[in-house]
């Protein structure tokens, strides 16, 4: 896999972490994910520890399994789910700094 992507993947992992902390302390967003939302308001470690832990799990099974077709498209499908989420981070940041300015 191309060191960019993971690059990309890691740091898209925190700051997806650290956005949604923001979003959630500012009350500009809500949690969707149960499990997350549970983890955020019992376990905040955890927290940034499962959105961080998800992501390199990937990059253990590339080393366990090797480069494999099915190692491919769960890298290509994180891209894709953290450019999502990115995009909605930068949707409710956009949308708060225009109501506030």
């Amino acid at each position: 896999m191309n060191r960019i992507w993971i690059a990309f993947i890691l740091i898209a992992s925190i700051l997806d972490a650290s956005l949604t902390d923001i979003g959630l302390r500012l009350h500009l967003i809500g949690e969707a994910n149960p499990i997350m939302s549970f983890l955020y308001d019992h376990m905040y470690v955890g927290f940034y520890a499962l959105k961080i832990i998800l992501p390199l799990s990937l990059f253990f099974l590339m080393a366990k399994i090797g480069k494999g077709m099915l190692v491919h498209g769960l890298f290509r499908l994180s891209v894709l789910v953290y450019v999502g989420i990115l995009g909605m981070h930068y949707y409710w940041i956009s949308a708060s700094l225009s109501l506030h300015a």
